[in-house]
This record gives structure tokens, C-alpha cells and sequence, in this order.
């Protein structure tokens, strides 16, 4: 009977357990469509302001001279890595993925920099406890930035400082470590040089697409230069005012606060999607130790009853043969 009673614990444990792993499932799943929405129209805004800048930019030499553009790397760089994980656990190997991915980035990219000079922003309580343990030097003696609550203003003002920086020559590259979901269950780890901003300005033929729309069609412009001509169809109609260099020195700077808030928007997708996935995972195999737990104990519920009866009936037939 002392088996009985450990397998009815281990039950309702696993009873428990189930119920938590599916709500928490349900609410990855509700705070994964926000997040998707997110995501989206972040992505959008992205787009737009690309698409505005490469209208009036048509070619580099208009922008040569501002220093967020295009940046010549001194011998000894000076290297900011901002690392994006999450605030909690329970997401598999979300978190794992990504701060050991930072540091094989680290490896492969930056065997020619000093340790001292590679510095890490941290963002997510998982990426803060793991860094905080590593030789790596912070970013303005910060420990780490909780990616709860992190909202653009937030956010815009932490690249504001990154910004200052690099412009000021403390900072010779920032590069961003994060996840990027592929679909709700699948997410990879990605990197991206966000300054210099020619790196993001790049991304057209991939991430970044220009989307021109017309009353009557819309241009989809994978490369580059294709879009420049396009956009060049247009400078009849353009007017930049005051003037081109101080249109361009105001808009460089939002390239990559906006890249970084949409990394920080996608970094959530891939968050909430390997959450689900990890919650789903965790409630199938309680569904399965239950099963198990349930044959189990009806075993030996039906053993236990049975040897019941085999002594009930051999205490009959003795008292019979007494008789």
C-alpha cells in the first residue's frame, strides 16, 4: 500500500504540473500574437524610413562625410556587443543559445581585438547573470538592461548613448547577437553590425525590402541600386529642406534605435514562440508520465485486490476444512 500512496503523490504531481505547463502555454500563445503585431508594424516603419532615406540619398557621396555611415576601423577596434535574451526561463534552450552564440561570435570575428576591448550590453536578466560572470567589460560599468518593460523610449534612449559614443571614437563597431523567430516553433540565432549603418542600409536585398506602392500596383525592389533609380524618378518631386546634410544627420541616427527596438520586437516573437514550444513539449510528456503512472497504479490496485481475495478465499477453505 506504501507503493499506492507514492504513485497517488506522483499523480497528482504530475496533475499539477500538466495544468501549469498548458496555462502557461495558452499565455505564450496569446503574448506571441501581440508580439507578432509587434513585430510587424515596427518592421514597417523600418521600411518606410529606409525608403525615405534611399529616395533622397542616391548616392553615397551625398552621406560621405557623416561619421554614423561609413566608418575607417582603426588597428585596435573598439567592439559593443549587444546581446538579447529574456528575462525568464522555461523557454528550452532559448537563452542558452544565444549567450553561447555571442561569445562563438566573439571567437570568430574578434580574435584580433583585446579582451578590453570588447564590451557587452546585456539585455534580458538570462544575458546579465551570464555575462556578468565572464571577462568581457560592460558597457558604461551598466550590469544589464531587464527586457521587461523595455519600450522605444527605453530603448531610444540606450542607442542614444551607443550613438554618442561611436560618434565621439569611443566605439568603432556595435554589433547585436539576438534570436530570430522563423516560425512559432523554430528560431535561430542571428548577428547584425547595426554601426557602422551602411551594415543595416545592406539589408535591403534581404530584411529590408522597399515596398512602393502605387494606386494602381506596388514595386517590390530587391537590390539596392535598382532602388536608387527608381527613387531617383523622383527628385523632380523632392524638396529637402533646410538641406540634404542636415536632413541625412538627423535621419542616420534613427536607422539603428529603430533597428535595435525592431531586433528587441523580434527577440520577443522568438522569446514567446520557443516558450509555447517548450510548454507543449513539457504538458505532452506529463500527459505521457500520467498514462505510465495511471497503468502502473491500476496494476497494482488490481494485484493488491487480488491478493485480497486469494487470502479471503484461503481463509474460507480453512475454516471449511476445520469443519
Amino acid at each position: 500500500m506504501a507503493g499506492l500512496k507514492e504513485l497517488r503523490t506522483r499523480l497528482e504531481s504530475a496533475h499539477s504540473t500538466q495544468q501549469l505547463t498548458s496555462a502557461m502555454k495558452m499565455v505564450s500563445v496569446s503574448k506571441l500574437r501581440k508580439a507578432q503585431v509587434r513585430a510587424a508594424n515596427v518592421r514597417g516603419i523600418c521600411l518606410r524610413l529606409l525608403e525615405v532615406y534611399r529616395s533622397i540619398v542616391s548616392d553615397k557621396e551625398d552621406a560621405e562625410e557623416n561619421v554614423l555611415l561609413h566608418k575607417g576601423y582603426a588597428k585596435e577596434e573598439k567592439v559593443l556587443l549587444i546581446v538579447i535574451a529574456s528575462d525568464k526561463g522555461m523557454c528550452g534552450s532559448f537563452n542558452t543559445n544565444i549567450c553561447k552564440g555571442a561569445e562563438a561570435y566573439i571567437k570568430e570575428h574578434y580574435t584580433h581585438v583585446a579582451q578590453k576591448d570588447i564590451r557587452i550590453l546585456a539585455v534580458g536578466n538570462r544575458a546579465v547573470s551570464y555575462f556578468s560572470s565572464r571577462p568581457y567589460p560592460l558597457f558604461k560599468d551598466r550590469p544589464g538592461l531587464p527586457i521587461e518593460g523595455l519600450d522605444y523610449a527605453k530603448a531610444a534612449g540606450v542607442m542614444k548613448e551607443v550613438v554618442a559614443e561611436f560618434k565621439a571614437g569611443g566605439l568603432h563597431r556595435v554589433d547585436i547577437v539576438y534570436c530570430k523567430p522563423i516560425n512559432a516553433a523554430t528560431q535561430i540565432v542571428r548577428s547584425r553590425t547595426i554601426l557602422p549603418v551602411d551594415g543595416v542600409l545592406e539589408l535591403g536585398d534581404s530584411l529590408l525590402k522597399i515596398e512602393s506602392r502605387t494606386k494602381t500596383s506596388v514595386a517590390i525592389i530587391d537590390n539596392v541600386h535598382r532602388a536608387r533609380k527608381y527613387a531617383s524618378n523622383f527628385d523632380s518631386q523632392t524638396e529637402v529642406l533646410p538641406d540634404l546634410p542636415a536632413v541625412i544627420g538627423m535621419m542616420l541616427p534613427l536607422i539603428p534605435v529603430l533597428y535595435f527596438y525592431f531586433t528587441l520586437c523580434q527577440s520577443a516573437v522568438a522569446e514567446h514562440g520557443a516558450r509555447m514550444t517548450a510548454m507543449s513539449k513539457a504538458s505532452d510528456n506529463a500527459e505521457a508520465l500520467i498514462k505510465e503512472l495511471n497503468l502502473k497504479y491500476n496494476k497494482m490496485r488490481q494485484s493488491a485486490i487480488t491478493n485480497e481475495l486469494l487470502e479471503i478465499v484461503s481463509g474460507a477453505n480453512a475454516l471449511n476444512d476445520n469443519e
